[in-house]
């Protein structure tokens, strides 16, 4: 889809009812408090976990030291506990600390899976452990058990963290059952998400399912659950409300993995800290890979069968496959798919009656994913 018509499908998308301005400043003056909450649940886990214990102390130490990010589920979730008459600090805290703590946990995991020592262009959990391994002089083997065992049980410990979160959360105790299974859902689904991405790498890209893979791994606990858990504790929110803020969320997320998943090729890593050549080399199974495949001409095909899935891909050979995706009209169909499910985000907000304030400040964040550019 080109640029203008993209802009003028943007256009179509509903605006705001009314301005989000006011409940925005209440959600960036709560989310700044987001680190410090995460730090003292940090204190909360090493105080109950670690007791006294040199070793599990320094791995709470380095999971403190991956905080850091835009913290966008943070900011769903205390959006939609404020949007929707929520007035405690202590949950906004609570919320998210819960959200962050959770993300924390499953990219470790995540990392670990896939092999990586960094996030964001610096070291992460293994990638640290690692380090620190090899330099007191540990044999290689060595500091890879250690390093991946490290990760493991960091990933658990914050999962763990997070649950603590939702747990303590300062809210009537039957909203405090209804968070918790909120968490426990979505973390269903992340599993189901990061196994199917697993088996997707045995698979010809054109059976891999990287919709459904976004939907579960990604719009599942990183959209979805916020605006739920910020819903859920107001103790506002009704069946219809939860409905409508899933259906966004899952569009939500959708369009962003999508966008992920261009600037993975298409972006400027000094922007978004992540290289455009490793979803090449890894032969990463994604919509926008199906579509180049689809429409490729049998010249065209011959490239992306030679380039992709090559751990030794030249930068010349990432550059290849990008022009083929231009060439074959995969990336205006990926970006049309963008905007399409960032429209479908907002249409799902007009099958509920949402506090004006929140609806606006949902409109605006679904607006505006298809022209980030990290």
């Amino acid at each position: 889809m080109p640029l203008q018509e993209q802009a003028r499908v943007a256009a179509r998308m509903p605006h705001p009812r009314d301005g989000s301005a006011g409940l925005a400043d209440a959600v960036g003056r709560a989310v700044a408090r987001t680190t410090t909450a995460v730090a003292g649940a940090w204190e909360r886990v090493a105080d109950s976990a670690a007791a006294g214990d040199p070793e599990p102390r320094e791995l709470i130490g380095i999971l403190a030291g991956q905080e850091g990010g835009k913290q966008l589920r943070a900011r769903l979730a205390i959006a939609a506990y404020l949007g929707m008459g929520g007035d405690d600090p202590a949950v906004c805290d609570a919320l998210g600390a819960a959200v962050q703590l959770l993300h924390t946990g499953l990219c470790v995991h995540d990392d670990l899976i896939d092999g990586d020592d960094r996030r964001h262009g610096r070291p992460n959990v293994a990638g640290t452990v690692r380090s620190a391994w090899g330099a007191a002089g540990a044999a290689p083997d060595v500091a890879t058990r250690q390093a991946h065992s490290a990760a493991l049980l960091a990933g658990d410990l914050a999962i763990s963290a997070s649950l603590r979160a939702v747990a303590e959360a300062p809210v009537r105790p039957e909203l405090r059952v209804e968070l918790m299974r909120e968490v426990l859902g979505a973390l269903d689904a992340a599993i189901a998400g990061e196994l199917l991405d697993v088996r997707s790498e045995q698979l010809a890209p054109e059976e891999a399912r990287p919709i459904r893979m976004a939907e579960l791994k990604t719009a599942g606990y990183s959209v979805i659950l916020p605006l739920r858990l910020g819903a859920v504790a107001s103790g506002a929110a009704d069946a219809t409300t939860l409905a409508a803020l899933a259906e966004y969320g899952r569009h939500l997320g959708i369009a962003y993995q999508l966008k992920d998943d261009e600037l993975a090729i298409f972006g400027d890593p000094g922007r978004t800290g992540k290289s455009t050549s490793s979803d090449v080399r890894g032969g990463k199974r994604t919509r926008l890979l199906q579509l180049a495949l689809d429409a490729a001409d049998p010249a065209d095909r011959l490239v992306l069968d030679r380039e992709v899935g090559q751990a030794e891909v030249t930068e010349a050979g990432v550059e290849r496959v990008r022009a083929v995706m231009r060439r074959s009209g995969a990336l205006e169909r990926h970006r049309a798919l963008i905007v399409g499910h960032a429209a479908e985000a907002v249409a799902a907000l007009e099958t509920t009656a949402l506090p004006r304030g929140l609806d606006a400040y949902l409109q605006v964040i679904a607006r505006s994913v298809p022209g980030r550019d990290r």
